[in-house]
């Protein structure tokens, strides 16, 4: 196996036993990245790969595939429609709907993805569904955080937290508003575009219960993951396709509070069962859920434990993994192109 992808700071090695490839960022956004030197070398990367395995959305690739006229079997991994570029949408659906045709088989992240993506629906009979799931290594093997670190995040009280990058649709200038009557702190971490318009809203509004932090090492997460009493992320668009900190939540038994998208944030997270879903853009709701929880010990035990149960039972590598193994077995196994 080899992965392919685009970086900054270009790659070539070895990491935990598959060899990787990263090409020069030329332009475009970290959602959209463009890259001369993987252009280049496209067809030299897939002449020797049995399967073309695409992680969807990913323009670039998906249109080499198509120019260059592969003929490789193609797997694709569906993450979320194009949402946030309407323009590129338009003109690219077209072309999409030829890729989609000649792939073998598409994975969407979760039923939710796979019952409300419209660009789907023509293609039901060729979807199999595999949920993410999270690698225990990677905080297994973290140090533990600075002892200052711990004593300041213990002389805040009980905090929910919010985990990702700043974007857009993370719908944050509605946790702000409701941070106004949430009784706990509001702790957000992450860096982004909007960082400086979200620090800016606190100062002038004197939201005192919020703590921005910024970036941090995944060992001062993992810490804030295990002390705070819930996530919250109410996210107002379905481009948060399946929210990969709920199952890092989930993890290690914490409740949260989601959005209802239509995505895979209500397939981690399951109404008054590991937390709750509400609407999107409702910081009134959305604050009476955080207090709900902030003031109700027993249902933090009861959403916690179900939250942990639930990733036993589908987000971990021993219970999907092996259903990618499947997929590629299959294919290999036919004779079809």
């Amino acid at each position: 196996m080899k992965v392919v992808s685009v970086s900054h700071y270009p790659f070539e090695g070895e990491l935990e036993g598959i060899r990787c490839k990263s090409y020069l960022h030329s332009f475009g956004s970290p959602s959209m990245p463009f890259s001369i030197s993987f252009i280049r070398n496209f067809r030299k990367e897939v002449a020797n790969a049995d399967i073309i395995h695409l992680q969807f959305p990913w323009p670039l690739a998906e249109a080499l595939c198509l120019l260059f006229f592969i003929r490789k079997p193609i797997v694709i991994t569906f993450h979320c429609d194009i949402h946030s570029h309407k323009i590129l949408r338009a003109f690219y659906s077209p072309f999409l709907k030829i890729l989609l045709k000649k792939t073998r088989i598409i994975i969407p992240t979760s039923e939710n993805l796979m019952n409300n993506s419209v660009l789907l629906s023509e293609f039901r009979h060729k979807t199999k569904v595999i949920p993410l799931w999270m690698d225990e290594g990677r905080f297994s093997a973290l140090p533990e955080p600075d002892d200052s670190f711990k004593t300041w995040v213990m002389n805040w009280g009980g905090f929910c937290l919010f985990v990702g990058v700043l974007r857009w649709y993370k719908g944050l200038e509605y946790l702000l508003e409701a941070a106004k009557s949430i009784t706990g702190n509001v702790v957000i971490v992450g860096k982004g575009p909007l960082y400086e318009p979200l620090r800016s809203k606190v100062e002038k509004e004197e939201i005192h219960n919020v703590r921005l932090l910024g970036y941090l090492p995944d060992e001062y997460v993992k810490y804030l993951l295990q002390n705070c009493r819930f996530l919250v992320l109410p996210s107002i668009s379905p481009a948060e396709a399946f929210g990969q900190i709920l199952i890092e939540a989930s993890f290690f038994r914490k409740p949260m509070v989601t959005t209802e998208l239509g995505t895979g944030t209500s397939y981690v997270n399951i109404n008054n069962h590991t937390g709750f879903v509400i609407e999107p853009k409702n910081a009134r709701v959305l604050s009476e859920k955080c207090n709900q929880l902030f003031e109700n010990n027993s249902l933090i035990q009861e959403f916690g434990e179900n939250a942990r149960k639930r990733y036993l039972d589908n987000f971990t590598e021993e219970i999907q993994g092996p259903k990618y193994i499947e997929v590629y077995d299959k294919i290999l196994r036919s004779k079809t192109p």
